[in-house]
């Protein structure tokens, strides 16, 4: 059930933030033929996207692992009263980007993934959940 509801939930979220990327990842799937919609965002699709609907993404992805976060506390709870041990079910992705993006803005966000990209001009076809993981994320969770 909470898979269920975590998935619905975050194919809303991302559908409803994406939707008008939807004319630049057009323009740009014959150069990126992939079939996971994840990888269909990319560094190229990224650069043609304008800053609101590059935050309105990113505030797809909080809004998941928010319900995520909720389902999971839900699940804690009910373990506790039945006096079971309770056991995370939270993703390292989800617990990366609480961790590493606390007290960070979606702006701030948006503004290191086009670093990275402006950087990178030669991996435009990374795509954009990797960059954010393995360059954002996960180093930040190593310094910890």
């Amino acid at each position: 059930m909470k898979k269920s509801v975590l998935s619905l939930g975050l194919v809303l979220a991302l559908v409803l933030a994406c939707a008008s990327v939807h004319a630049a990842e057009t323009a740009a799937a014959s150069a990126v033929p992939h079939n996971n919609p994840v990888e269909q965002l990319t560094g190229v699709v990224w650069q043609k996207t304008t800053e609101s609907d590059k935050a309105a993404f990113l505030l797809g992805v909080e809004s998941a692992i928010t319900v995520e976060y909720f389902v999971n506390s839900k699940i804690t709870e009910k373990a506790a009263k039945t006096g079971k041990k309770p056991t995370s079910t939270l993703s390292p992705f989800e617990k990366g980007w609480m961790k590493a993006f606390n007290n960070v803005n979606r702006v701030e966000i948006v503004k290191q993934v086009d670093g990275w990209y402006a950087a990178n001009p030669d991996k435009l076809d990374r795509p954009v959940m990797s960059v954010i993981w393995y360059e954002l994320i996960a180093p930040r969770l190593a310094a910890k």
